[in-house]
């Protein structure tokens, strides 16, 4: 009774605050980066339409209502499967963002987001939009932090390793918003046939065996190999039995192999949490870069960072990267 009183008052507040927000004006606008003002007013209106879409969405409890004009058919959908997981609010604020140059058209980054189902403390995120050269809004997901893009792309080696650092972080981040909205066709496609997947499993010994006195805690760490097939298999499960799923990537870092250019790995933090379970560990992706529109996952492994006492399992600088794995050519 609580939590339905306390969410009634959420909603009226919501209704309250949209209402007295859109009569003094739009809640988004592109501050820099793009100078031709039409095209310019077309990526406000289609972001403030996807604003008020998630509000009123919000206050009816129902899916958001998008227009095929100004959205992408697909992104629609990416949308609606978002939904299911969790709905998704943005913080009653007025909005600026710069404006960036992509290979297929434009993008802004680190716009607010509130997603319900998470925990308090998890609820506020970020969004990154991206717009064809149109202005029609063709992709949404959840971003990485903004000092972290900032980072991670100061780090350029050369142009090209800037224009590749952009794209991969934007792989990235739909890598994760993909495990947001359950979407197996997705994952089926950025991994390779012949991708290598390892799991860590926290396995607890009994507290006087042989193994568990050369171990630390009464734990060790398993780790599984799995081929996609059974990854996927796997997933699809875990898919079915979550009624929301949220994932969150920080520290995100990235690195480009010395010998193969067209090769980097991604190190991050991962947090899971579903409505039954939930962990953190550390990710690590091998992520080949030769067709830079289509970029596949060779190698994905998890290690656990810690077990549910709270000793430590794995440290970030004993995670797997780059340099464990031996490539062939």
């Amino acid at each position: 009774m609580k939590t339905y009183l306390i969410r009634l008052a959420f909603l009226l507040c919501i209704s309250f605050t949209v209402h007295e927000t859109s009569a003094q004006g739009n809640f988004f606008e592109i501050k820099d980066g793009i100078s031709d003002e039409a095209l310019k007013k077309t990526m406000e209106t289609n972001v403030n339409e996807l604003i008020s879409s998630f509000k009123a969405a919000v206050i009816d409890n129902k899916k958001p209502k998008l227009s095929k004009d100004n959205f992408t058919a697909d992104v629609i959908n990416d949308i609606q499967e978002m939904w299911k997981s969790s709905a998704m609010n943005f913080p009653i604020t007025h909005l600026k963002s710069h404006c960036l140059n992509t290979p297929s058209g434009f993008q802004v980054r680190g716009i607010p987001v509130d997603v319900l189902e998470a925990d308090k403390d998890e609820q506020r995120q970020e969004l990154t939009i991206d717009f064809l050269r149109n202005g029609m809004i063709n992709g949404v997901s959840i971003a990485i932090e903004m000092n972290r893009y900032d980072m991670i792309m100061a780090e350029k080696k050369d142009d090209i390793d800037f224009a590749r650092r952009q794209i991969i972080i934007n792989f990235v981040e739909n890598f994760r918003t993909a495990y947001n909205r359950k979407d197996l066709k997705y994952l089926n496609s950025v991994f390779s046939d012949a991708a290598l997947i390892i799991t860590g499993k926290v396995i607890k010994e009994k507290p006087n065996s042989d193994i568990t006195k050369m171990t630390l805690n009464n734990n060790r760490v398993v780790y599984i190999k799995q081929s996609k097939t059974e990854y996927l298999a796997k997933l699809q499960q875990i898919f079915k039995r979550a009624k929301f799923l949220n994932v969150k990537f920080e520290d995100v870092e990235l690195v480009r192999h010395p010998k193969y250019k067209d090769i980097y790995g991604v190190n991050l933090k991962q947090y899971w949490h579903t409505n039954y379970y939930q962990d953190v560990g550390y990710l690590f992706l091998m992520i080949d870069f030769r067709d830079p529109d289509n970029p596949i996952i060779h190698v994905r492994t998890w290690q656990p960072e810690k077990d549910d006492q709270g000793h430590v399992l794995t440290k970030k600088e004993d995670a797997y990267h780059l340099g464990t794995f031996r490539i062939w050519r």
